[in-house]
């Protein structure tokens, strides 16, 4: 038998999209909003010369000045609102409380048309009541992301229908009962909308963030795969990658390019001595340090074992040298581990790219380099003699 959910007393699909939206949503929906009711009110002057048309030849030359100096000051309270908000980057906590005060002004400011230029003609009365109610159907689109704002915006231009005929200036029973129906229904109907608007805010944050993790977990995967776990540099798969694209660079561009060969003096005696953990302990320590004396553009990679590789776009042989004199050099004379003492030494063989050589053959070259300075007894930098300068 299917289960039926129960929804709580009180609930309504709405108040379900209302509470599902996290805070990026909120922001999302708030941000629609105000650059909406921004650009709508740059569109209200527009407006107002639809009304000024029309009350040209039928309203008091006074009414209509007075009725375009209310107008005025409520729109540039609402730009001034609106300003304020788009240069805090209309951040919801801070700015939603101005932008609902900006919708309500705004009603304000259309609700002084009954109190300034109804009352004078019937024909006059009607055509205005048209165009209030224009301006809420112009204006629906604005406020799907904040009802609350639509509210405030109706109740502004109601605040001054009641102005109005306090006054005696109101429109006749039967256009005022036009306006309320059309508000009125405005807002019973709006929410369903809005619930589908703000739904789909939801679930396009949700599918930001869906996205935001795949995309980290695919960087996470990728760097797993060019990562050695030990030591956290370079792999022999990403090295063999990352060598063959620098090498094509280097080729076009006819620049220098040059491979160091590391291999650290002894390294089982440390392991037989101390265990594999400090060995390991002393990898970390000894890539840390080779990272720390290398250039910005430059990588190292573990081979495996003890043996490592440094690549160095751009250098010529001199400079490699020189980069490799000065490796050997940080490591032979402070310790790797100060507890137990691991004191080390390197064999570095340094080879400088051929024309047309590929990767393999220069690391070959290299490697071959580094063990002729083991051969000549460790703890020193030797070149292979094909290297150009």
């Amino acid at each position: 038998m299917a289960c039926r959910h129960v929804a709580p007393a009180g609930w309504s699909p709405r108040h379900a999209v209302t509470v599902s939206l996290d805070p990026a949503a909120r922001q999302i929906a708030f941000e629609q909003f105000a650059r909406h009711f921004s650009g709508a009110l740059v569109m209200s002057p527009a407006g107002w010369a639809v009304v000024a048309a029309m009350a040209w030849s039928l309203a008091p030359r006074y009414a209509l000045l007075a009725w375009f100096a209310a107008a005025l000051v409520c729109w540039l309270g609402c730009l001034v609102l609106c300003l304020r908000a788009r240069r805090g980057g209309f951040e919801t906590t801070r700015h939603r409380r101005g932008l609902w005060a900006a919708a309500f002004l705004d009603g304000v400011g259309w609700g002084f048309v009954p109190v300034f230029l109804m009352g004078h003609d019937p024909t006059l009365d009607a055509r205005l009541a048209a165009v209030l109610c224009g301006v809420v159907a112009v204006t629906v689109g604005v406020y799907l992301t904040s009802l609350t704002a639509m509210r405030l915006q109706i109740g502004g231009t109601w605040l001054g229908l009641g102005l109005a005929i306090v006054l005696g200036q109101g429109p006749h029973g039967s256009i005022l009962f036009g306006l309320a129906v059309m508000h009125a229904l405005t807002l019973v109907f709006l929410p369903g909308i809005a619930d589908r608007v703000l739904d789909g805010i939801r679930l396009q944050e949700a599918n930001a963030r869906l996205a935001e993790q795949l995309r980290a977990h695919l960087v996470a995967v990728e760097e797993e795969a060019a990562t050695d776990p030990l030591t956290g540099v370079l792999n022999r798969r990403a090295l063999d990658r990352l060598l063959g694209r620098e090498l094509e660079r280097a080729s076009a561009g006819k620049l220098g390019y040059s491979v160091l060969a590391l291999d650290l003096d002894h390294f089982k005696t440390i392991n037989d001595t101390h265990g594999h953990a400090t060995g390991d302990a002393a990898l970390r320590a000894f890539a840390e340090r080779i990272r720390a004396g290398l250039r910005q553009t430059d990588h190292l990679a573990r081979l495996g074992g003890e043996e490592f590789v440094v690549l160095l776009p751009g250098a010529a042989l001199e400079q490699a040298l020189e980069i490799a004199e000065r490796l050997r050099l940080a490591v032979s004379e402070a310790p790797l581990l100060a507890s137990p003492r691991v004191d080390v030494t390197v064999s570095v063989g340094v080879a400088c790219r051929l024309d047309g050589e590929t990767g393999p053959a220069l690391l070959a070259r290299a490697d071959a380099a580094a063990y002729a300075a083991k051969r000549a007894g460790r703890d020193r930098v030797v070149t292979d003699g094909s290297s150009a300068v």
